[in-house]
């Protein structure tokens, strides 16, 4: 996805899904089956887009609109337009940047990194910016990591401790500005996932159940 009309058919997709005002975590099916071509960067999107809260302009500001809120997320399009460019054009990254990073190094793009591991898109993306609370990721998870991207489960651990951090490079229209989210519980990332599959969903329901039940 090269090509200037490609860029330019993409803008406006993720445009028209933000003024749709269906919101970051509503189902994408109807629209990954509209536009099969952009489906990894549309997926991308909504989970760039519901990692982030906002700050208000002023500490007096009025109540936020939905226009606002359509802004935002036009804000967050030209967000993950602009790091997608800026990937394309890396020569190289740091050994253990990130998890994405790590699994890209060894051929698990990020969809079937998350598959791989039993996850969805945008938990997986919580997990790479450290925005899940440690103390509530389970352990299966941190080896599941660790046999897919060939590493030390304690390294795993290593990675997940560290502080939350946004995504690089980000850039915003808006006069908003992003901060992080609150980190999160796994089971509840689990729960607020719209990109998580069933099966893999029911296991970590389960998991949680028999965890309350000790």
């Amino acid at each position: 996805m090269n090509r200037p009309m490609d860029q330019e058919m993409l803008e406006d997709i993720l445009d028209a899904y933000v003024a749709s005002g269906v919101g970051p975590n509503s189902p994408l099916e109807e629209w990954t089956r509209r536009y099969p071509e952009f489906e990894r960067e549309i997926v991308e999107f909504a989970a760039s887009w519901s990692l982030m809260t906002w700050l208000p302009p002023a500490p007096n500001a009025e109540e936020v609109t939905e226009e606002t809120l359509v802004l935002r997320g036009m804000s967050v399009v030209q967000n993950v337009l602009h790091r997608q460019s800026a990937e394309a054009d890396s020569d190289s990254v740091a050994l253990f940047e990130s998890l994405i990073v790590e699994g890209q190094e060894r051929g698990f793009e990020p969809r079937r990194l998350a598959h791989a591991v039993g996850l969805g898109d945008t938990l997986l993306r919580k997990l790479d910016r450290r925005l899940i609370a440690f103390t509530t990721i389970p352990e299966e998870l941190i080896y599941r990591l660790a046999r897919v991207m060939g590493r030390e489960a304690s390294s795993i651990t290593a990675y997940l401790q560290q502080e939350p951090t946004l995504a690089a490079r980000a850039e915003h229209r808006s006069e908003q500005a992003p901060k992080l989210t609150p980190q999160e519980d796994f089971f509840d990332a689990v729960r607020s996932d719209p990109t998580i599959g069933r099966d893999h969903a029911d296991h970590w329901y389960a998991l949680e159940r028999s965890m309350g039940e000790t």
